[in-house]
């Protein structure tokens, strides 16, 4: 099995499922990999706009700081630029507003993000590989991984 098999496989167990547990009393390896998991199915589904739009916006503010973690400065930059530029005043604070703003993003934001869609999508780094590491590393949070 492939590690990115092994990771959907993960994020279709109990133990990481949306909804079990609120986020913010996650432990921190399994909000990375809550965060990064809907930060790339979102962003890769239907660019920043829509992951502002979904259900991702819980875990949105630790984004960036889910990126840095496992070692991925350049694609947490983009992310970065991607919430400064979507949000002037900086990220609402909660999952609600958020997805209210987004819903209301006008033409020129849906531009900017949409180049940084692409920058995203050149992939600077790989996060199927950095993600897999980590779980790897915390491996008591997450349970038996399958062999890759």
């Amino acid at each position: 099995m492939d590690k990115n098999s092994i990771l959907i496989q993960l994020s279709e167990s109990d133990k990481t499922k949306s909804g079990k547990e609120d986020f913010a009393r996650r432990s921190e390896p399994q909000k990375v990999f809550s965060a990064l998991g809907a930060l790339e199915s979102k962003v890769d589904n239907g660019g920043f706009a829509q992951y502002f739009l979904n259900n991702s916006a819980e875990s949105s503010p630790f984004a960036v700081q889910a990126l840095e973690i496992i070692g991925a400065p350049q694609t947490a930059d983009i992310c970065r630029r991607a919430m400064s530029g979507a949000f002037l005043a900086g990220l609402p604070a909660t999952p609600e507003a958020v997805q209210s703003a987004a819903a209301e993003f006008p033409d020129e934001t849906l531009e900017k993000l949409e180049s940084l869609d692409q920058q995203f999508f050149a992939y600077p780094h790989n996060l199927t590989e950095l993600l897999f590491a980590y779980v790897s590393e915390h491996a008591e949070e997450f349970g038996t991984l399958p062999e890759s």
